[in-house]
């Protein structure tokens, strides 16, 4: 009697402290961070539950063992102590099960939405990188002193120019309205680093 009390209160306090974190939501909104959540849970699956499902499994045959010595002594029943009787176990593992699902499919989710959040974010850096390299390209080559002053071939040449660069500029602001789309993306999906991308938002457009 004494081993199947101290098993089933082992047990339960077990499945007590571990369901809140099966059951936690809350997220760091950083890719390191929910790896290591999953890191956590494969450690779980692998090592802290099957130690677990053991011990529920022989916490079940001692209850079973023990029935059967009182009912062959002709003895009463064993009636464990109140919220520890097999049912009561068999309940709050599936609780704990279910809470487990649910963290499963949460964890996995975050990591999705972590990956596209990281994906994103490297891609609004690069393309604030191609925009700077092309604003830099472009500066000093028109200048009006350059463009107002000079034989007339070298006008006409500079006007021409001044054209293709309209044209250009036409269609820079294609990408201009792409990084502003991936910042407003990166700022609803809840980027963990928002205030940076706002800031080199804010610097480009």
């Amino acid at each position: 009697m004494e081993e199947y009390e101290k098993l089933a209160t082992d047990l339960l306090k077990w499945i007590a402290e571990t369901k809140p974190w099966l059951e936690d939501r809350t997220s760091s909104n950083t890719l390191m961070s929910a790896q290591g959540n999953v890191d956590k849970f494969r450690n779980y699956r692998a090592h802290d539950k099957p130690g677990r499902l053991n011990e529920k499994a022989k916490l079940e045959t001692t209850f079973n063992t023990l029935q059967t010595k009182l009912r062959l002594s002709n003895r009463p029943a064993y009636l464990p102590t109140e919220g520890k009787l097999v049912n009561d176990i068999a309940n709050a593992w599936k609780n704990l099960e279910n809470a487990e699902k649910g963290y499963e499919e949460w964890i996995l989710s975050e990591m999705q939405r972590l990956e596209r959040l990281d994906h994103l974010a490297r891609k609004f850096r690069h393309k604030c990188e191609l925009h700077d390299q092309w604003c830099k390209s472009k500066d000093g080559h028109f200048d009006d002193k350059n463009f107002f002053h000079g034989r007339l071939d070298e006008v006409k040449a500079n006007k021409k120019k001044h054209e293709a660069l309209e044209n250009e500029l036409t269609i820079h602001q294609e990408r201009i309205d792409e990084i502003s789309e991936i910042a407003q993306e990166l700022e609803n999906l809840g980027y963990f680093d928002i205030g940076s991308i706002k800031s080199q938002h804010k610097d480009r457009v």
